[in-house]
């Protein structure tokens, strides 16, 4: 079966290359399986992280690894703001502007 999908991604084109500008916005059954096979390609990938002034490094997790650790963190965040008393957002307040006399 994997050699089967291999010739069939050969002759049209890997999966990433049929994804053109307007993807998205077709519906067809056929687009919506290019893209879930685009969508699977990309989380089973290694994380790609940029480092500031060092360019680009691979990380040891998967895309989809990673999203599981951040939507886990996301979760884990609601929880401590919804338990809290007092807001998360404080405001500055306004500094009394001096008038010329």
């Amino acid at each position: 079966m994997a050699a089967a999908s291999a010739a069939e991604e050969e002759a049209n084109g890997s999966s990433m290359e049929q994804c053109g500008a307007d993807a998205d916005c077709n519906p067809s059954p056929g687009n919506v399986k290019v893209l879930l096979g685009a969508a699977d390609e990309m989380l089973k990938q290694k994380n790609v992280e940029s480092v500031m002034f060092g360019g680009k490094r691979i990380g040891e997790q998967t895309n989809m690894e990673k999203l599981d650790w951040f939507a886990g963190e996301l979760v884990l965040e609601h929880q401590r703001r919804s338990c809290r008393i007092a807001p998360t957002v404080a405001f500055k307040q306004p500094t009394p502007k001096a008038t010329d006399t």
